[in-house]
């Protein structure tokens, strides 16, 4: 399936309307191109016609369902359609989750105009119905607030069978909570599965973020009064990663368990030693990636002089360290691996690293399917064929990995 015709005719970064844990900011629109409507009426032909699922409407929040149902009894999406793992254990607990979650980065290029509202409909339409993933993962900061404001609604028919997980970048106490409180106003629910520390890549996010008056206040907070399920994080940094493992705070951590970062950036493995001692469940990021874009493969980011929802030590990160987003796959910050063989066993690769629970694969929904197809209807995954390690060596060689520990430009790549 191939999406990326529309992908390319959406606008970057448009501004959203919800109140700025900073300051408020001026609203403004981003016209959709005209194009987009023709082919957003291509697409929803396409889905309806191969897709013979009703959708249900039950917008009853909760989490995935469990148990023992005969298959025509099973929900959308159905629960066993991938493998499953132990994801959230401490204090007892016992939550598994899907192998495969839906990157919701995906949306971030869509724009606030109702004719967008129908392709994110379409395209979680898919994912959930036709794909059967029940994991979703968004952040404010994908599109600028754009891919939680147009995920909510299209999730809010399904949002009872999935496991939701959503970040924050800000790091006070005051300010998460602002930002808490917009995303689930945008994703139209009033609870969360799953709660993360956006981003963490220094000393002074760990810092402020444990301190007095820091945002675990908030998550803490939350967790008790039931708006989150769990605490979280996602790092670029193993040292910040293992320091946030170790705080005994956190229930699951994204990291970049990437081949290419882990055999030539020397990046992974204290982070999943950490994790498996302290029972916590990791999500491995940019699992199907190759590596940094260059000025072949990638175009510069114009970064605007303010956002709606990415805090300003963000901002300036991205002009400090410059970042691009792919030439071919336009919501991606790095090179996907474009080649499907080597691509599956990048995420082969990833998800058979003991300790991790699942993978999120590149937000390139013209390498969503295929992904899909190599691990859906499996009890168990794949084995990597330990085999194709030389292989991958050999071709990865020349890559500069996406993340590495050489210096601290290696924890920055954007989000």
């Amino acid at each position: 399936m191939n999406y990326g015709s529309f992908q390319n005719q959406m606008i970057k970064y448009p501004n959203g309307a919800n109140e700025n844990p900073g300051r408020l900011r001026e609203k403004t629109s981003a016209r959709t191109p005209f194009v987009v409507v023709f082919i957003a009426a291509a697409l929803i032909a396409f889905f309806r016609h191969n897709s013979s699922i009703s959708i249900q409407h039950d917008i009853t929040i909760g989490t995935p369902l469990l148990g023992n149902a005969k298959t025509s009894e099973l929900p959308l999406p159905n629960p066993y359609a991938y493998p499953r793992r132990p994801f959230i254990t401490r204090n007892g607990l016992n939550i598994t989750i899907s192998v495969l979650g839906f990157p919701s980065a995906a949306l971030a290029l869509l724009s606030h105009e109702e004719t967008d509202q129908t392709i994110a409909n379409e395209i979680i339409r898919h994912a959930v119905e036709d794909l059967s993933i029940s994991y979703f993962d968004v952040a404010p900061e994908y599109g600028d607030g754009v891919a939680q404001s147009r995920l909510g609604p299209a999730l809010r028919p399904y949002r009872k069978n999935v496991f939701l997980a959503a970040k924050t970048m800000y790091r006070t106490a005051r300010d998460s909570a602002i930002d808490l409180s917009n995303t689930l106003k945008a994703l139209s629910t009033n609870r969360l599965d799953l709660y993360q520390f956006h981003s963490i890549s220094t000393e002074q996010d760990v810092d402020t973020i444990l301190g007095e008056g820091g945002a675990m206040e908030t998550f803490q907070k939350a967790k008790r009064e039931g708006v989150i399920g769990a605490i979280g994080f996602s790092a670029h940094s193993e040292p910040m990663a293992v320091r946030m493992i170790e705080s005994g705070l956190v229930d699951t951590c994204m990291f970049p368990i990437n081949f290419v970062s882990y055999h030539f950036g020397g990046v992974g493995q204290r982070v999943l030693d950490a994790a498996i001692q302290h029972n916590v469940g990791v999500i491995a990021l940019k699992s199907g990636a190759r590596g940094r874009l260059t000025s072949e493969t990638g175009n510069p980011v114009h970064v605007p002089d303010h956002f709606q929802h990415i805090p300003e030590w963000k901002r300036h990160e991205m002009i400090d360290y410059p970042v691009k987003t792919s030439k071919v796959h336009p919501t991606e910050w790095y090179e996907p691996e474009d080649d499907i063989e080597m691509l599956h066993k990048l995420i082969l690769w990833s998800l058979n690293q003991k300790g991790v629970s699942a993978v999120l694969p590149p937000a390139s929904l013209d390498l969503l399917d295929g992904i899909s197809d190599m691990l859906r209807g499996m009890s168990e995954v794949p084995k990597f064929e330990e085999g194709d390690v030389k292989l991958m060596i050999e071709r990865y060689a020349d890559v500069v990995p996406i993340f590495h520990n050489r210096s601290v430009a290696g924890t920055k790549v954007s989000t």
